[in-house]
Formats: structure tokens, sequence, C-alpha cells
């Protein structure tokens, strides 16, 4: 018999599945080790994100309540509508929440098999309004090398029908440290900086520019100028959030 879960994790599958393919491994651009301020001031260029090569099918999916469910917030993955990459074996994977809510929310992820999530973990309620990330580390994930996952938020709207929740989320894959290193992308363990971020743009490498870029604007209290940093990341992968509530959640 199929639990609620199971058919969950299924329904977001073909939803999946009708969007998307895995992605080629292609070679990157090499570029310089890092090194730099962990200050952005206005004068500073943006970081420019530059994908890898490969011609990959849309892996973008959410987030917003069927009908016209006021109630209901909206849910925006802070990903690219295609596979972002990460060098890091636990990356942290980033979302957005409208409004706080006391629904069940749903964290999973699931290999390339898709036989069974790697994790599926409910978040304590309540989930509080603005920006979130999740670390791998703290849910003891490790991305294998050269795998493609898909990852995903839920908000279940009725437990009983798994049709209404609210679903967003992404797809990610790890490529091997040394290839990283001997290609001259941003492998250095220098830390988070504003040109890491820059570095990890350009290289592809989408989740840990993202994730940098999410710690230094907590370290700095939430600053205009690195919050003009994201939206302008994101804005390159076609994805907005609203001008207000948007800061990250503690």
């Amino acid at each position: 018999m199929q639990t609620h879960s199971t058919v969950r994790v299924g329904l977001v599958l073909r939803i999946f599945a009708g969007c998307c393919a895995w992605a080629l491994i292609l070679p990157l651009t090499p570029i310089a080790s890092l090194a730099g301020p962990s200050r952005f001031s206005p004068g500073d260029a943006m970081p420019l994100y530059k994908p890898r090569e490969a011609a990959s099918p849309r892996a973008r999916i959410g987030g917003q309540a069927r009908g016209a469910e006021l109630d209901i917030p909206t849910l925006i993955a802070l990903v690219p509508d295609h596979v972002g990459f990460t060098v890091r074996r636990n990356p942290a994977l980033c979302w957005y929440l409208s409004e706080e809510t006391s629904r069940s929310v749903l964290f999973t992820v699931v290999d390339s098999r898709g036989i069974h999530p790697v994790i599926e973990q409910p978040l304590p309620p309540p989930i509080g309004s603005g920006l979130h990330c999740l670390n791998l580390h703290d849910y003891g994930v490790d991305l294998r090398e050269q795998e493609p996952y898909r990852w995903f938020i839920t908000l279940v709207v009725d437990p009983g029908r798994p049709s209404r929740d609210v679903v967003a989320g992404g797809m990610i894959e790890r490529i091997p440290y040394d290839e990283a290193c001997i290609l001259g992308m941003a492998c250095s363990n220098s830390g988070c900086t504003r040109e890491a971020i820059n570095r990890y743009a350009e290289s592809g490498l989408w989740y840990d520019a993202v994730g940098c870029l999410l710690e230094l604007l907590q370290q700095n209290d939430d600053s205009p100028a690195f919050r003009a940093v994201l939206d302008n990341l994101l804005a390159q992968v076609g994805v907005r959030l609203p001008m207000s509530r948007t800061s990250l959640s503690k």
C-alpha cells in the first residue's frame, strides 16, 4: 500500500520528469585562486554567473498554491532552471517562504535512481518568512560525485491530498574536487569572501556562490549591499523575490 509520503514524492518526481533530464558533464573555464575582502561597495562589479555549457532542460519547479488560496504561502527555490553545480560534499540548499506558516513543511533529496529519498525530513514548525538555507551536513547527507540529485521543499496544504502540496526545488550535482582544482576552478578553502562569490559564479558553481553569499548576508545583518548582490545574481537565472519580507531567517 502506498503511503501519503510515497505518493507525495512520486508526484514531485513526475513533475521533474516532465520538465527535466540529466545534464552532460562538460569542462569549465579555468579561473584564478580565491582572495579578497568580504564586503561589497556600491562601485563593485556584480558577480556574473556563467553556467556550464551543457544544454540541460528545465530543472526548477515551484512554488505557489493552486487556485485562489490566498492564505497559502509562496515557495521559491534559489536555483537556476538547469542543473546547478557544487564542489562541496554537503552544500547548503536555499529557498524563500513568503509568509510564516505552521503547516507541515518537508525537505526531500532524491538521487538519480529516484527509488527512495536520500532524505525526507519534516522541518520543525513554525517556519518563518524569508530566506532559509539547509546545510546537508546537518542532515548527514553527502553528495556523491558526478551524480545529479533533485531536492525540494514541500508545503503540505492538505495531509490527505498530496496533489494540493506547494512544492519548490531544483537539481544539483557535485563536481570532483580534484577535477575542479585541475581545471582552475574556485576550489580554495580560503572561506567566503566577495571575491569567492565572484569566482564561484564565474565557474558555474551556483550552489557555492549562493551559499557563500547568504552566509555573508547573515554575517552582515542583511545589509542592503549584499541584498542587491543577491537580487542581481537571482535575476540572472530568472528568479525574483518579493520586495518585502525577504530577510534571512535566523
